[in-house]
């Protein structure tokens, strides 16, 4: 699982950079593939991992858009049902492209690691267990599966 722990782009900032202050785009479904869910749904999502006692992973906060996202060991295409595919989480893989942070992020970027990058080898959570732990947390706060409106109402501003 090494892919997922320290990454190589997740090294510090390279001359290479052309704006050491930017956040990194890179392609997903290789080394990591990304579960997005809002940010209320996401941090409930953490609680119940942790109270499982589950080693999230790395996760991203997207403060511009409200939004989380879990990184997990690539998945194959099928790994979600087809009723699945559409609604609820968006499951990036191959052929997306996703903004990670830079490795040298403050506090207050718009772009931050909730969860870094492990240095150690431990496994991050698995798509089941984040889809489970997204579920669980969607029940507990009142969130209902419905098709046709796949995201959760956002808390007003």
């Amino acid at each position: 699982m090494q892919y997922l722990l320290k990454p190589p782009w997740v090294e510090a900032d390279h001359a290479r950079v052309r704006n050491p202050y930017a956040p990194y785009l890179v392609a997903a479904g290789v080394t990591f593939d990304v579960i997005e869910v809002s940010e209320t749904l996401g941090r409930a999502a953490l609680d119940v991992l942790r109270a499982r006692h589950i080693a999230p992973g790395p996760i991203i906060l997207d403060r511009r858009y409200r939004r989380i996202g879990f990184l997990i060991p690539p998945a194959p295409p099928d790994a979600l049902p087809p009723r699945e595919r559409g609604c609820g989480p968006r499951h990036h893989g191959r052929g997306c492209w996703i903004t990670i942070p830079r490795p040298n992020s403050q506090p207050t970027d718009a772009l931050v690691w909730l969860v870094p990058p492990l240095d150690q080898e431990q496994a991050p959570c698995t798509l089941p267990e984040v889809r489970g732990a997204i579920r669980t947390a969607a029940q507990s706060l009142g969130f209902r599966a419905d098709p046709a409106n796949p995201s959760p109402p956002e808390p007003p501003s």
